[in-house]
């Protein structure tokens, strides 16, 4: 197998994806138009993968800080109750976030699930909440922990569409 063969094979998931220079993608798709043999990987590979990669799995020290600081958020917003502060404050983790991991699933994930703890950690001892730890107290608890998380993540994504948009409309102007 040629080199260039190899170097195709390590870019076509990538060209899947549509992830490449512009100079790259009219160098694969030249080589495609030439060789059988990496058209077949193609195929083989857009039939055995789909047309999606398989996202890494791993608890970077990147997720460890953007989930420090949504926790941070979440405090912020709870003690201060300045509800300026925390519609831009989550707003911008919101749009932030999306920028950096480009997966509107994990702002989601990071804008909600650490106030959901934070707003359960916070009113466990609510006697507004949780009086008896009966089934009705932790029930309240936990819907109320699902609003509070609700509110915050709206606000997460709507920043996220902001940056969606954004990234959108600085493509249009390559």
């Amino acid at each position: 197998m040629p080199q260039e063969c190899s170097i195709v094979e390590d870019l076509l998931p990538l060209y899947k994806k549509q992830a490449l220079q512009t100079t790259t993608i009219e160098f694969v798709e030249q080589h495609l138009a030439d060789c059988e043999h990496c058209r077949q990987k193609l195929a083989t590979s857009k039939q055995s993968l789909g047309h999606h990669l398989p996202m890494k799995r791993t608890l970077t020290f990147f997720h460890l800080i953007f989930i420090v600081l949504s926790f941070m958020f979440a405090i912020n917003s709870s003690l201060v109750g300045n509800q300026k502060s925390f519609v831009v404050s989550y707003a911008i983790f919101g749009c932030l976030t999306y920028f950096f991991y480009k997966n509107i699933w994990i702002v989601f994930a990071i804008s909600s699930v650490p106030v959901f703890v934070w707003a359960i950690i916070n009113n466990i001892n609510n006697p507004l909440y949780v009086t008896d730890y009966t089934f009705t107290d932790i029930g309240t608890l936990l819907i109320g922990a699902c609003y509070i998380a609700l509110l915050h993540t709206i606000f997460a994504l709507l920043g996220a569409a902001f940056a969606i948009i954004l990234r959108r409309f600085t493509k249009v102007f390559r």
